[in-house]
């Protein structure tokens, strides 16, 4: 008994290795990006001249791209919600790029979100909702985005693509039509959604895997009742809808320019922005499957392969650094105070956001 204590106690937790291994990994390549051969440091003692002003303009496009990102919240939530505040959103927008930066496939972003905007006085059913929705459209621009992307430049992705990235890209694609094929069917065929979910838990409780299922299914079942409303009123405002897409597409465009930014800082000639443009969307779709925080080494694996011919490898390592420390390592900086979540919403709080 004493030793089955011990070994209890002495336990290390999967998940602190998997941090572990995340923070060694992180390291690892910004050491490895500043110190190696044609890393910053061989940048800077080349006397090389970049443009500040375009790091500065790769800088501010990604904000606008978190702005958005804000007031995409916003325009959702306000949808059931009507004396929601900006700030509310805004908070809502950088907990979620915190968390979905530091955890495996984004996975932690949405559920802190509705966390976080529950405890501020809105339902959690209605921030599910409106973060589903917004996820929703997403997903559906940035299928587009990528599809038009590949068909408009096809000989470019042939040139830069070997087997094994296509059989990645098909999964891609796959992953990103399964994904909005469940999403559609929450949304328009409510009953069917709660049949296939609600055995898909039972099954699992049955298992002895998910503990208090028909609780589960319960909040399930009050989450989609929720989600199918806000839904049917979303399909009514054309105009809200048409907003959401317009936005999302201008917030994919601005986080897509920061490479072009970072490549336009070297005063590398002959730039083909709509080829720059192709190819950040088919970097940021591959990353994503990834199971890792900020698809850490695929991410730089694709930016390499795409941005080789127009970025010189002698400072292929530094725009990587430069671009990562960005949209990566900066977004998780600035959001890091807005991490934390209080236990509970103020009154007053309370009162300005019940609908």
């Amino acid at each position: 008994m004493e030793q089955e204590e011990k070994k209890q106690k002495f336990k290390i937790p999967i998940g602190l290795i998997f941090n572990i291994f995340i923070i060694a990994l992180t390291i690892f390549l910004i050491v490895y990006f500043i110190f190696s051969e044609d890393g910053l440091i061989d940048l800077i003692n080349s006397g090389l001249e970049i443009n500040i002003w375009w790091i500065l303009t790769a800088v501010f496009v990604h904000l606008l791209n978190i702005a958005i990102d804000a007031t995409i919240i916003y325009i959702f939530v306000k949808q059931s919600v009507h004396d929601v505040k900006i700030k509310t959103a805004a908070k809502a927008s950088m907990v979620g790029q915190f968390y979905c930066a530091i955890t495996p496939s984004s996975t932690g972003g949405q559920p802190m979100q509705v966390l976080m905007m529950s405890r501020s006085g809105i339902k959690g059913s209605v921030a599910t909702s409106a973060l589903i929705q917004k996820f929703l459209v997403w997903q559906f621009t940035l299928a587009v985005y990528c599809i038009v992307a590949v068909a408009a430049r096809f000989s470019f992705f042939k040139e830069h693509l070997d087997t094994y990235m296509w059989v990645v890209s098909a999964i891609g694609f796959a992953a990103q039509i399964i994904m909005l094929v469940v999403l559609l069917l929450a949304s328009f065929a409510k009953n069917f959604t709660k049949k296939i979910s609600g055995g898909f838990l039972r099954l699992l409780g049955r298992l002895h895997i998910l503990k208090n299922a028909d609780d589960k299914i319960a909040g399930l079942n009050d989450t989609l009742e929720s989600f199918h409303e806000s839904n049917k009123a979303l399909q009514k405002n054309k105009p809200l809808l048409i907003k959401a897409y317009v936005l999302t597409a201008i917030q994919m465009t601005a986080f897509f320019l920061v490479p072009y930014c970072i490549a336009m800082s070297f005063k590398i000639p002959d730039l083909n922005i709509f080829d720059m443009l192709c190819a950040q969307s088919y970097v940021s779709m591959v990353s994503s499957l990834v199971p890792l925080p900020g698809g850490s080494g695929a991410a730089e694996y694709c930016f390499s392969t795409f941005f080789m011919a127009y970025i010189s490898a002698e400072t292929m390592k530094s725009a990587i650094l430069i671009w990562r420390t960005i949209t990566y390592y900066g977004t998780i900086m600035i959001s890091l105070p807005f991490s934390g979540i209080k236990k509970k919403a103020l009154p007053d709080e309370k009162a300005e956001n019940e609908n």
